[in-house]
């Protein structure tokens, strides 16, 4: 299991050892890190693994949706379930488990037969169409002329990105999981290192270029060469009732 004090103590002896940033190695005397530091790496470490997670299907989730007749294009957002109590509730969750808007990419949607139906499919009259990366519409009647659809209820699989990763005084990074196959370890810190050497005002920032066109080069290679597992990790938060 990677943590984010491996991925800390990496930068920490690698990319960030000759910046002040890189001081986290909490059994080094020498190492004093700065709470602003801290928190700017983490932020760089969310976009990254957000960055990344776009790339490979790495987890997913899946909502249900409640038709509703007065929707035409559904918002796959946490303003519109039923946890949140707002004016549409169209997405079935619980106070216990709530939507995260961990959303990237839907994927796929099945109706209530668990048939797969067709999305983007531009030949198909009977076309799912996605408005955003979390938004879509159903087509305004079905095969047999009625206004609108009705596929029931709506099983939308997305791709998911990783949990944010929250700053705190003090932190415990080595309660932290980083979930990326061992393969991407590298890209990440990569990604880190890029932004955190663009921020500087020297020399220095032109690094941040280089360590961005290694990531880049990186995530290519292990898109071409396959060597990811996509993962089934589902992420639980509507499961199906039954």
């Amino acid at each position: 299991m990677t943590t984010l004090e491996d991925i800390l103590q990496d930068l920490a002896y690698g990319e960030f050892s000759q910046l002040r940033i890189g001081r986290f190695l909490p059994d080094d005397p020498s190492h004093e890190s700065d709470p602003a530091a801290y928190a700017q790496c983490i932020s760089h470490i969310n976009l990254g693994l957000k960055s990344i997670y776009s790339h490979f299907l790495l987890a997913t989730g899946r909502l249900l949706i409640t038709q509703d007749a007065a929707v035409s294009v559904y918002v796959l957002s946490s303003d519109n379930t039923v946890s949140n109590g707002g004016a549409l509730q169209y997405i079935t969750d619980t106070a216990e488990i709530p939507f995260a808007d961990d959303i990237l990419k839907i994927e796929q949607i099945r109706d209530d037969e668990d048939n797969i139906l067709h999305l983007d499919n531009t030949s198909e009259d009977m076309s799912i169409i996605s408005e955003t990366y979390r938004s879509f519409r159903l087509p305004a009647i079905d095969a047999d002329g009625n206004d609108p659809v009705d596929w029931g209820v709506l099983s939308v699989r997305y791709r998911a990105t990783h949990g944010q990763i929250v700053y705190a005084d003090p932190m415990v990074p080595s309660a932290v999981e980083i979930k990326i196959p061992p393969q991407l370890h590298e890209a990440l810190l990569w990604f880190v290192a890029s932004r955190g050497f663009a921020a500087l005002n020297s020399d220095q920032g032109s690094e941040g270029n280089d360590y961005y066109r290694k990531y880049q080069a990186r995530i290519g290679e292990v898109l071409n060469q396959g060597l990811y597992i996509q993962s089934e990790t589902e992420n639980p938060h509507f499961a199906d009732n039954g």
